[in-house]
């Protein structure tokens, strides 16, 4: 009987994934959504958010993209956040400096804390910085990672020659970000978790689905390249996220 029960739900399980892709993908104007992210009840609100499985799984995609190419050196962390992901590239990436970078003290102060709890022996640097005016001299980085930022750049064209500046030659981007031309499902889903499930600070600021509104869509994200110093770089567009890898 386990057995049938098993079968059952991963029918299920697929059968929503289908209907999930098959639904239309929904087109909206951009809107700019700012986080509020000195406010403390608002990170301790993305804490919480960061610990559900959808975000789980996220930090496990972006970290199994990275291993892809193979990075050496110095890995920056751009928009680190309370440093969910740094803990996860710690222990993944054992030999490798790994500095974070946000733009927020808040962020920065719940990044260091969560560092010296779980990976105390990695010597992990923080730097304040904004993605328009990083804290690094030129050709000094190795390889930068950015997840779930892109959408909140005040400009993302002087963000990414930024990145070019500090890379070294054959320096190389990972970015992670919502794509706001997602399913419908997704769409759905994100609105139902901003009213109904998320912390009350956050749903003051409409996040999560604020950051999927101020999101780009693939051929936005391909215009604003098409005006950076970068010439190497491709999209991977998913049902709901896409990553763009560049290389200088």
């Amino acid at each position: 009987m386990k057995i049938i029960y098993i079968l059952l739900i991963l029918v299920c399980i697929i059968v929503l994934i289908l209907i999930a892709i098959s639904l239309p993908r929904r087109y909206t104007e951009r809107l700019h959504n700012l986080e509020a992210i000195d406010d403390p009840k608002v990170v301790e609100g993305f804490e919480k958010m960061a610990k559900t499985p959808p975000f789980i799984w996220i930090r496990k995609q972006i970290t199994s993209k990275v291993k892809e190419y193979e990075p050496t050196g110095t890995i920056v962390d751009l928009g680190c956040g309370s440093g969910n992901l740094i803990v996860q590239l710690a222990k993944n990436f054992p030999d490798q400096s790994i500095i974070g970078v946000d733009i927020s003290q808040e962020m920065l102060n719940a990044a260091k804390k969560r560092v010296e709890r779980e990976v105390p022996s990695r010597g992990i640097e923080f730097k304040k910085g904004s993605s328009q005016s990083l804290p690094f001299p030129d050709n000094s980085v190795d390889f930068l990672i950015s997840s779930l930022s892109l959408h909140h750049w005040l400009d993302p064209l002087e963000a990414l020659n930024e990145i070019f500046r500090v890379l070294q030659k054959g320096g190389s981007l990972i970015i992670f970000d919502f794509r706001r031309n997602s399913r419908n499902f997704f769409y759905n889903l994100l609105s139902f978790a901003t009213k109904i499930v998320v912390p009350k600070a956050l749903k003051r600021i409409n996040e999560p689905l604020g950051s999927l509104l101020s999101s780009y869509s693939e051929n936005e994200i391909k215009e604003i390249f098409a005006g950076s110093q970068f010439q190497e770089y491709e999209i991977e567009p998913k049902m709901a996220w896409m990553f763009i890898i560049a290389k200088k």
